[in-house]
């Protein structure tokens, strides 16, 4: 069974800083370091649990938000007519019209932008597009993204909270000695073969992405299998996070693992003048609706881990 863990804030994707797990435009090695503004919406990644196995995890309790700062009046509903997104991803907003930002009871916490619930929380209707595209400038490669949150900035800004639709992945190289050390981006691009073979053999498909590399296909893991890392770079103990094993490979006589982190990746999208979808800039993660798209992805998130808690309690061991 695995260990509580206490609940990390969620955690951002900030263009040229190590803010996130795995995402950076030069794919900075792991352990990595949560920076402020962290945001860990405590979702794990695209996995399927086995039918026998129960999930113990405790869930975190509702965020207790310190006292700050006024925050803006609330944003005046997006008018659909005037907002659209077509990236070339197959998104168009003006085709989902009042899906777009996600309906609700307003007792309920905002569901993902495409959704409609009613007072029960059942959805009642759901966009059919809610995947965009977006590039890595540095790689000129592609990555896939769920579109969580529709919102405007305090600039009025047309922005997207993304999360990868495949499921990230890091390489790290046993030491022997003092544990795992990732693999820097110029050693994985000559072992790349042998990281493609290896998840193949486990019927997953390695994809070279924009931002930070995944994996497609389906991913059965135990609770316990969730081990934690820390972030020893500054020679301390470092900052927890969880981790999964995907599978190990030997390659001229060291060992690799493949690993997925537990906590999501998301991603702030600005739409620039050419209508292209790029990373947020850096000075646009303090914007308060930022930080309200974020909120309201927590708190979702908790009410999703609470209902869950409630159907193990209800059905028991599954």
């Amino acid at each position: 069974m695995a260990a509580a863990a206490a609940p990390v804030p969620p955690v951002l994707c900030k263009r040229g800083q190590q803010q996130l797990v795995l995402v950076h435009t030069t794919r900075p090695p792991l352990p990595l370091r949560l920076m402020r503004r962290a945001v860990s919406v405590r979702v794990a990644p695209p996995r399927q649990q086995q039918q026998q196995q129960h999930r113990a995890r405790p869930r975190p309790p509702p965020r207790n938000k310190p006292p700050g700062p006024a925050r803006r009046p609330p944003r005046v509903p997006l008018d659909q007519d005037d907002y659209e997104y077509d990236d070339g991803g197959g998104y168009d907003d003006r085709e989902e019209g009042r899906f777009a930002g996600g309906t609700r009871a307003a007792a309920m916490p905002k569901p993902p932008a495409g959704f409609v619930l009613d007072d029960q929380g059942r959805c009642i209707a759901a966009a059919s597009k809610r995947i965009v595209t977006i590039i890595d400038d540095t790689s000129n490669r592609l990555l896939e993204c769920i579109i969580r949150r529709v919102f405007r900035s305090s600039q009025d800004h047309d922005c997207l909270l993304l999360c990868p639709v495949d499921m990230p992945v890091q390489v790290l190289k046993s030491t022997n000695f003092s544990g795992w050390v990732a693999v820097d981006d110029d050693q994985l691009k000559q072992i790349i073969p042998s990281v493609a073979y290896a998840l193949a053999r486990v019927h997953m498909h390695f994809v070279e992405s924009g931002f930070c590399y995944t994996a497609r296909g389906g991913f059965c893991f135990p609770e316990e299998a969730i081990q934690e890392f820390h972030d020893s770079g500054d020679g301390g103990d470092g900052v927890p996070f969880e981790g999964v094993e995907i599978c190990c490979f030997n390659l001229d006589g060291a060992h690799y693992m493949i690993y997925t982190p537990v906590d999501p990746l998301l991603f702030v999208a600005v739409k620039d003048k050419d209508g292209v979808l790029r990373i947020a800039e850096d000075d646009l993660m303090e914007d308060p609706a930022v930080l309200d798209a974020v909120d309201e992805e927590t708190e979702f998130t908790a009410l999703v881990e609470e209902e869950e808690t409630l159907l193990e309690t209800v059905l028991g061991e599954r």
